[in-house]
Parts: structure tokens; sequence; C-alpha cells
């Protein structure tokens, strides 16, 4: 007997880490929902959030992030089998397209929202993602990326600070890994919350 894909629906959620769980409201990524992630450590932590649902067969994509490190995404989890670059163009029109195509094919998107985008193309790309029920997690870096990521209404905002860099001893060594405080909010989250994760690369 044949079945089709409607009769095996997509599970209302991905997994994540242990690291990640104490933070991350319900515990667990919900499918079609909005996460940014700002401040210093914000694409550390972006991957982080994704790296136990590739590890389980989720692939990912990575839109419009710049001097993302492939090796920092292997050390932070992610199944590098199981990820994919796109570099879309800047223009609102043209990187919507782009966006709401690799929404289409992937259960996981970390992307950058370039300064300008408008708030139409930004609701058509909003509504891909809950149509096809993926995760997309903004990464800003600065305060325009914040502005334009508010667009999405995100529903759980993740920001990030340093708090101590390990590795150095009296000035010499490496460093090694760091602490980072993250402030959870976002429409999605009762109130906010502050968490400290350790170790993170």
């Amino acid at each position: 007997m044949l079945t089709s894909l409607a009769d095996h629906p997509k599970p209302s959620h991905l997994p994540v880490s242990e690291a990640v769980r104490s933070f991350i409201p319900e515990g667990q990524l919900i499918r079609g929902r909005v996460v940014a992630c700002s401040g210093d450590a914000a694409l550390s932590v972006a991957l982080l959030l994704v790296a136990q649902a590739t590890q389980e067969g989720s692939w990912l994509a990575v839109v419009g992030v710049q001097h993302i490190a492939i090796l920092a995404a292997v050390e932070r989890g992610v199944a590098i089998e199981r990820l994919v670059l796109v570099h879309p163009p800047q223009q609102s029109k043209e990187w919507s397209t782009t966006v709401a195509a690799v929404v289409d094919g992937f259960d996981l998107v970390i992307m950058s929202v370039p300064r300008g985008v408008s708030p139409t193309d930004v609701r058509r790309v909003h509504t891909r993602i809950q149509a096809r029920q993926s995760i997309a997690i903004i990464v800003n870096n600065d305060s325009s990326g914040i502005k334009s990521s508010q667009l999405f209404h995100p529903d759980v905002v993740l920001h990030t600070t340093t708090s101590q860099w390990v590795g150095t001893d009296q000035g010499a060594g490496f460093l090694q890994h760091r602490d980072v405080r993250v402030q959870v909010s976002g429409r999605r989250v009762p109130r906010p919350t502050e968490h400290i994760v350790r170790h993170i690369g």
C-alpha cells in the first residue's frame, strides 16, 4: 500500500542539545517560529540551537551570514554534511525571493536580514516560514540588523553578551572558550529571563 507524505506529518518541534534546553522556551525549537539572536555571541548561540537537529537528520541553510567559519559550525556540533551556504542578492525583492525558495527545502534556516528590506518582503518570507513549518533564526551583530529583524516580530529573542573569556593566563596562551549571558524575551516568552551558557567556543 502506497502512502503519501501527508500520511507522515512533520513533528511539531526539533530537538536541541542539553546546553540549549535550559534557556530556549519549551526546551525545543517549535516549527513555524522565528528566533532572533543578537549581541556579540549571536552566531555562536544560533549554531548551538540547530546543532542537535542537524545531527538527527535535519538540513540547515545559512543565508547571507557573512564570515561564517565552517570549523566554528563543526565545533558547535553542526553536522557539516547537512549544511548549505547561500549568498542571496541584497536587494529587498531578490533577497526575499531567494530566502522564500530556501525555506521551501530546509527545516532550519539561519539568516541575516539586509538593511533596507521592505516590510512587504519580510511578510512574504514570514508567511512562507509558517506555511512550510520551517524554523528561522535571524542573526544580528549590529543595531541595523536588529531593526530589520524586528520586522519579523520574532517569537523568541536571545540577546547575548560575553561575560568571560577562558584560556589566557597573565597575558599568554590562547582563548579557548567563553561564558555567555543570554537574555531571553519575545512574544512567545511569558516573562524575560537571563541565563549563563558556559564553555562556548
